[in-house]
C-alpha cells in the first residue's frame, strides 16, 4: 500500500494543469505515431527489394494521389536518387530498405511499386 505522501503527490500531479497537458500531448504524438505505422502496413508492393544491388539498395517508383511539387520530391531525394517523374508516379534509385520503411510510414504516399521496365 502506498504512503499517504505518495498518494499525496500522485493526486496533486493530477490536478496539475500543466503536467495533464504534457500528458495529452505526449499521448496525441503516441497515437499519430501508431497510426502511421499501421497505415504503412502494405504500402510496399511485392517484389520491393527483391533485386538489390551489391550495397543492398534497389530501384522503387513512389506512386502519389497527386503530381509532387517540389517538396515531396525534396522529402523522397533523402531516401534515393530521384530518376525522374511520370504524373503522379516519382522514380527513385538507391533506395535502402530502411528508405523504404520510412517511405511508407509517409501518409501522402500511395504506394511503393518495383519500377516498370521500358
Amino acid at each position: 500500500m502506498p504512503s499517504p505522501t505518495l498518494r499525496r503527490a500522485a493526486r496533486g500531479a493530477v490536478r496539475n494543469t500543466a503536467l495533464r497537458r504534457i500528458a495529452v500531448v505526449v499521448l496525441l504524438v503516441l497515437l499519430y505515431q501508431g497510426w502511421l505505422s499501421v497505415q504503412a502496413i502494405g504500402k510496399a508492393g511485392p517484389g520491393v527489394g527483391a533485386d538489390p544491388d551489391e550495397r543492398g539498395r534497389f530501384a522503387v517508383d513512389v506512386v502519389l494521389d497527386f503530381p509532387p511539387e517540389r517538396y515531396h520530391v525534396l522529402e523522397l531525394q533523402k531516401h534515393g536518387r530521384i530518376a525522374g517523374t511520370t504524373g503522379n508516379v516519382v522514380h527513385l534509385r538507391g533506395t535502402s530498405p530502411a528508405g523504404v520503411d520510412a517511405l511508407a510510414r509517409e501518409y501522402w504516399i500511395e504506394t511503393i511499386t518495383v519500377p516498370q521496365e521500358g
